[in-house]
């Protein structure tokens, strides 16, 4: 699909966007019925070092409510990698300040607390708390709970504080309430419009009767509730402090102006971007058990002077059970614009998010309207969102004239969550549910100017944290024969992706069920300008291997291939199956997708990357193509004539032969370009390549229907990439679209066979 010229949306009428039947998207201000008061009480004069005071005093409440869910929470998910996420709302549910954890989380806390307001909005009191994990209303899925507590000052609502936290297990067909079986809503864990959890300061006994019911653990659900209520208690009570300390106008002066201050931060940013349309897309795979369809799921963002208008125009209609919750759509772009373009803001997210206009179609895989199943969004989908969301905030930070804004932008994270759920008896005859978040340690995307690394984390979750093997093994019942970085996993380019990770285990001293794994062959995860993509996400299971023995030997094997067994063949997303003590399970996390064609990269970088051991020797010779001499050193000379070489062959395959390459051409000083891949001539009104100016069509046209093409298949990335046919019925191709004068890559895709170039980038 190509972005076309933008036409007239369809205009939804009063109450569509209502949370019941399409998602909530509300415009326009909070309607508030008339016996809630809302504090709106503002001091316009506060010196600097009381404001300066006053707004950490606020970001403090955010990281004091960390520390105490992290505390008092007894489930893995929350204690281990901290899978949840606090803020800060005003009085009317306007996003004050992100936490530091799960960003889209808190881009969806505001839609839940206005929610309350306009349909609850008479009932709340002083000593609330309101829970709900409505998809249609305001989660990714109904794992991820959302608890919104008012706080009060003289019988008037001030502010709110809110979390939002994953559960490890609140109900549905599949243990971990990950429901990759689910037909529709109705196979998903129950989904609660929001309620009264807390009423006075006490727990409502029968509401909480009424939440534990489905969950397989229902006292964790329980003592993991009472956690976020006291998150909740310590983030109003530091809020009150101030209040008491400074008065209530005050503060509530220093919460607008730290808002009016993001607000001119994130105009700042968009005035040196250029006006334009910039869009992405990715193709989904398999969207249940036993399915064989792809699904492709875009966004797209128009900048228009101060204002952001996005849409989800050419993503395929809710399927299946890889949907999101459109407030998770919602939240990754404001999770990404928060950590990318704003990163001096401290979290307070709601003056740039005045700047957004969000237009989704309703039906969609990302806007989904009631009776879709969205539990396993976690794996399947959210993180679809955030790398797409990821994808098109960078492409627009390296257009913009400001070289801190280029600096900054980051290639896409893996657009999948890959993880394993085992569930059954452990060790100690108790039941449990464990999901594996390995994946927390990440690998950081690659920049304009350096490498990302193994093992950094995601840049969405700055507080993110990698699971301790010793703590999973001692509440599960299983063993890991190895947790290590994944050669080659990262998306290759002239600045590589970190990689990311590889995982084997075994089941010990208990019952184990495979709930949940994923096995795919599309890559996902784009990179940006040429640089190639991310890895895709395989699960290997070899049943009745000859471990046990190799350990009575002393022996602990770290290669699958050498293990006798029989290997399952796993499906795309396969039902589940009980796993044994003499199965062994492997599963690898995803890295992010490259930066610029790895034929311009540096060799000796290249060299460095296969000394640590980031990249093989076939990647280094067949990608990267560099030239080593007779002591194992990078031979310059012959490394420029074998890339040279291979120039000329690339646009041979893609119908351009030439006898030399187009020769490299220094940009004017000043030039307007994005990144390093397109120079941006405005007297001519054409793209050009970066590195040799060839022309490559008008400035509002598609720049890849003038470059030099070509389709492979997507096997051919990797020798273990499995062939597509294995999981979908619908062939899928990787392209590559190079300048026709210098060969080099300036653009990739998935794609299908003859369908046109995909449009990403138009400047107005």
């Amino acid at each position: 699909m190509s972005i076309t010229a933008p036409t007239e949306r369809p205009v939804r009428p009063e109450g569509f966007w209502d949370g019941v039947d399409h998602a909530f998207n509300p415009t326009g201000p909070v309607k508030v019925p008339p016996n809630l008061k809302l504090s709106t009480e503002a001091e316009t004069e506060i010196d600097p070092i009381t404001y300066e005071v006053v707004r950490h005093g606020l970001w403090n409440a955010n990281a004091e409510h960390v520390r105490e869910i992290e505390n008092l929470a007894v489930s893995q998910i929350t204690v281990e990698i901290r899978d949840f996420q606090p803020c800060i709302l005003t009085e009317d549910a306007e996003l004050l300040y992100f936490g530091p954890c799960l960003q889209y989380m808190s881009g969806m806390l505001d839609m839940m607390t206005r929610y309350i307001l306009e349909e609850r909005g008479e009932r709340v009191s002083d000593g609330d708390m309101w829970l709900c994990n409505d998809p249609i209303i305001g989660t990714a899925h109904q794992p991820d709970v959302g608890l919104m507590c008012p706080v009060f000052v003289d019988g008037e609502v001030f502010c709110w504080v809110a979390n939002i936290s994953h559960q490890n297990d609140i109900g549905g067909t599949v243990p971990g309430s990950f429901c990759p079986n689910a037909e529709d809503a109705f196979w998903d864990p129950p989904s609660y419009p929001p309620f009264k959890i807390v009423e006075g300061n006490q727990i409502v006994p029968d509401m909480e009767a009424l939440y534990r019911r489905c969950s397989r653990t229902p006292e964790n659900l329980s003592l993991d509730l009472r956690a976020t209520i006291a998150g909740n208690n310590a983030a109003r009570a530091r809020i009150l402090g101030l209040v008491d300390k400074y008065g209530k106008g005050v503060v509530k002066g220093v919460m607008r102006r730290a808002l009016d201050a993001s607000q001119r931060a994130m105009e700042a940013a968009l005035e040196t971007i250029p006006d334009g349309t910039y869009s992405d897309r990715l193709i989904q795979e398999v969207a249940r058990n036993g399915d064989r369809g792809t699904y492709p799921v875009q966004t797209t963002v128009r900048k228009r002077g101060k204002e952001l208008i996005w849409d989800n125009v050419g993503t395929h209609d809710q399927v299946g059970s890889i949907n999101v919750g459109f407030a998770a759509w919602r939240g990754a772009i404001l999770g990404a614009i928060n950590v990318l373009m704003l990163p001096g803001q401290m979290g307070c997210i709601g003056g740039a998010a005045r700047l957004c206009k969000f237009e989704p179609e309703p039906g969609k895989i990302t806007s989904p309207d009631w009776g879709a199943a969205v539990s396993p969004a976690g794996v399947y989908a959210t993180e679809t969102a955030i790398s797409l969301c990821n994808a098109l905030v960078s492409k627009m930070m390296l257009a913009s004239s400001d070289e801190t804004m280029r600096a900054n932008a980051v290639t896409p994270d893996g657009a999948q969550w890959p993880c394993h759920f085992v569930a059954g008896e452990n060790q100690r005859g108790d039941y449990y549910v464990g999901g594996m978040g390995d994946n927390m340690l990440g690998g950081g995307g690659g920049t304009a100017w350096r490498d990302g690394e193994f093992a950094n984390g995601h840049f969405w979750i700055p507080e993110g944290r990698g699971p301790n093997v010793e703590a999973y093994e001692a509440d599960w019942p299983i063993l890991y024969l190895f947790r290590r970085e994944h050669a080659d996993s990262g998306g290759a380019g002239r600045s590589r992706a970190g990689n990311g990770g590889e995982i084997a285990y075994v089941p010990h001293k208990g019952e184990s069920f495979l709930g949940l794994a994923t096995n795919e062959a599309i890559p996902k995860t784009p990179g940006l300008f040429g640089g190639g993509p991310g890895s895709i996400m395989r699960t290997r299971v070899i049943q009745g291997s000859n471990l046990r023995a190799r350990f009575a030997a002393g022996e602990m094997p770290q290669d699958l291939d050498e293990l006798e067994g029989t290997e399952l063949d796993i499906g795309g997303k396969p039902d589940g199956f009980p796993v044994g003590d003499d199965d062994v399970l492997y599963w690898n996390w995803l890295a992010p997708g490259g930066y610029a064609d790895p034929l311009t990269r540096d060799p000796e970088a290249v060299l460095a990357d296969v000394e640590a051991g980031a990249v093989s020797p076939r990647v280094a010779d067949e990608v990267y193509v560099i030239a080593l001499d007779g002591e194992g050193r990078v031979d310059r000379e012959a490394t420029v004539k074998r890339r040279e070489r291979k120039l000329l062959e690339r646009l041979r395959e893609c119908g351009a032969e030439r006898d030399a390459v187009a020769p490299a051409v220094e940009p004017a000083p000043g030039a307007e370009s994005i990144g390093d891949a397109y120079l941006v001539d405005r007297d001519e009104g054409v793209f050009r390549c970066h590195r040799c100016a060839t022309s490559l069509g008008p400035l509002d046209g598609n720049p890849k229907l003038a470059m030099a093409s070509r389709e492979r298949p997507t096997t051919s990335l990797h020798p273990s990439y499995p062939d597509p046919a294995r999981f979908v019925d619908q062939e899928v191709v990787f392209r590559e679209f190079c300048c026709p004068g210098c060969g080099v890559r300036l653009a990739t895709e998935t794609a299908y066979p003859g369908e046109p170039p995909f449009h990403e980038l138009r400047l107005d």
